[in-house]
């Protein structure tokens, strides 16, 4: 029964309750006749107002939803093979795609970015991948941490750029030399340490 018509329910008996009064509030009708239909109205209004203060103020549990189809792939076997491939320290990549999205092929970030290895759309635009698919994002993901590491030197250093991007490291070295990592922003601080820690 729709919302609706539970109310038009509701309102329907209280009419007729309502009516039952009326008609039995008569001197010549028995006693015990208006008191039944006065508490048969009184009781047709308590339970309404109980209704709707249950309908409206009481949370309710969302409606489930019916659950996809669960597709059993190994995310964290495929990121090691895509880190070893890319000659990268696959433990740490692990990690780095735990930080990213908890292996979450779907995830999104509020600041717009896609899928298990969180790119940027111009990020995998440039990289010729679909950030949403998990087997090209890892992919791509693991080269580039690879190019960043002979690049800038150092895992951390890759880390920073991969989550800041190539610009703030830069930026960062230039503004504070071999402290370059204090210069990052607080975010990419953590991002570092809670994989490289």
């Amino acid at each position: 029964m729709s919302p609706s018509q539970e109310w038009a329910l509701y309102w329907a008996v209280v009419i007729v309750a309502g009516l039952a009064v009326l008609v039995t509030n008569r001197p010549y009708n028995p006693r015990i006749s208006r008191i039944l239909a006065r508490n048969v109205f009184l009781l047709s209004v308590v339970l309404i107002a109980y209704h709707f203060v249950a309908v409206s103020f009481v949370p309710r549990a969302p409606a489930m939803a019916k659950a996809p189809a669960v597709v059993s792939v190994n995310y964290v076997s495929m990121a090691r093979q895509d880190a070893v491939a890319a000659d990268i320290n696959p433990d740490l990549f692990v990690r780095q795609i735990q930080q990213e999205s908890g292996f979450n092929p779907a995830a999104v970030s509020p600041a717009g970015a896609i899928g298990i290895a969180q790119f940027m759309p111009a990020t995998a635009a440039g990289l010729g991948i679909d950030p949403h698919d998990p087997v090209q994002s890892l992919r791509a993901a693991a080269h580039l941490m690879s190019s960043y590491i002979q690049q800038y030197g150092s895992e951390s250093a890759a880390l920073a750029a991969y989550n800041a991007g190539p610009h703030a490291l830069q930026r960062a070295r230039s503004q504070c030399g071999d402290a370059w990592m204090s210069c990052l922003p607080a975010e990419t601080q953590r991002y570092i340490s809670m994989i490289t820690g």
